[in-house]
């Protein structure tokens, strides 16, 4: 196996007891989810860590330029790399997917959508999935978009170690080749897994519930995560309007989970596209805006030593992967010491934190 960017988890995976029974109409929409949890954690795209190597031949001037609110999948020619040179090819389905980043003036390469044969898959890393969403290199021709789009996997691993209800990733190197003119361009990207299995894998189904707010979250759950977005510097989320958030619950009436996605808009990161928000002071010490709730102090302590107690490993997430640039890894190792400079700070935690954090209504 590879071993560019392998994690060695500070944390076991926790299996909860109980099985999830699927209602009848999403047991039929989507065969996957036939499958039980523990075959879920077990299927190797997700379970291996090693580097996907891939070429993927299809018309590729047409896939990438089918950006309209109207797109089609395209038939082409996926080839799956082993260790032991052992080729598997797949015959899949591909479209163009996404808001920002489908648009020619923000990515000349949009991010994707596979859609995977079971069978054809068996035996393959590809074994159990039939829908994927591919996050690409964004700019074919700026070296920095490359090692940015590793960086975001990165982010994910690193939320990988701080809860179960998280999207698994992979990383892969794929060499796009367009069956006309047999031009090529091999680059990083990553699998995001299916929010299906997500919350299957959990126990648990999807509620698309707008309008929720943070403190009838799973108060650990939201905590948490309201400082991870405030430790990568990612401003660009919301629960309420479900913006970069899935809300997972097993029953409507049962206390909820958020799972957050799509990290790119983060400082830490410092895509070209990136800027502050208009809430952050150009002067502020900390170029960071906090968007969570103002937690009671002892849930906030609580968090801060969980967050201490991680700190060595999101470093070595970021130090493992020998597939990032010096600067780059040099960048987001300094982003993360800042963050623990902050909560390490009465004062800091007051003026960023607390200071404009929405109260907690005191019925709840």
């Amino acid at each position: 196996m590879e071993n560019g960017c392998v994690i060695r988890r500070g944390r076991n995976l926790i299996l909860l007891l109980l099985l999830f029974v699927c209602t009848g109409s999403v047991l039929n929409a989507n065969p996957i989810t036939k499958k039980d949890r523990d075959s879920l954690l077990n299927l190797p795209l997700f379970k291996n860590e090693g580097l996907l190597k891939i070429e993927l031949k299809t018309d590729l001037a047409l896939l990438i330029n089918d950006i309209a609110e109207k797109r089609k999948y395209h038939k082409s020619e996926l080839k799956l790399f082993s260790e032991n040179g052992k080729a598997d090819v797949i015959q899949v389905k591909v479209k163009t997917r996404g808001n920002f980043r489908r648009r020619k003036q923000n990515c000349n390469f949009p991010p994707l959508r596979f859609k995977i044969p079971v069978r054809e898959a068996i035996g393959t890393e590809f074994e159990g999935q039939s829908k994927l969403k591919y996050v690409s290199h964004c700019q074919s021709f700026v070296d920095d978009y490359e090692q940015h789009t590793i960086e975001e996997y990165l982010i994910y691993k690193m939320y990988n170690l701080i809860s179960n209800h998280s999207y698994r990733v992979r990383l892969a190197q794929v060499s796009f080749i367009d069956v006309n003119s047999s031009d090529t361009i091999t680059k990083f990207g990553f699998f995001l897994e299916d929010k299906d299995d997500v919350a299957l894998r959990n126990g648990k189904n999807i509620l698309n519930f707008k309008n929720m707010k943070q403190y009838e979250i799973l108060r650990e759950n939201m905590v948490m995560l309201s400082l991870f977005q405030l430790m990568i510097g990612n401003a660009d989320w919301d629960v309420g309007r479900l913006h970069n958030i899935d809300v997972l619950s097993v029953s409507e009436y049962s206390i909820p989970v958020v799972v957050p996605f799509d990290f790119d808009w983060s400082g830490m990161i410092n895509h070209s596209y990136y800027t502050l928000s208009p809430k952050i002071d150009p002067n502020a010490k900390y170029k960071r805006l906090y968007k969570g709730m103002k937690w009671s102090p002892e849930e906030l302590e609580q968090a801060f030593t969980n967050f201490k107690e991680l700190k060595p490993s999101f470093l070595e997430v970021i130090s493992d992967c020998t597939y990032l640039k010096n600067k780059n890894r040099n960048k987001l190792i300094d982003y993360i010491e800042e963050f623990y400079q902050l909560i390490n700070s009465k004062k800091d935690v007051r003026e960023v934190i607390e200071k404009n954090a929405k109260k907690i209504p005191k019925t709840q």
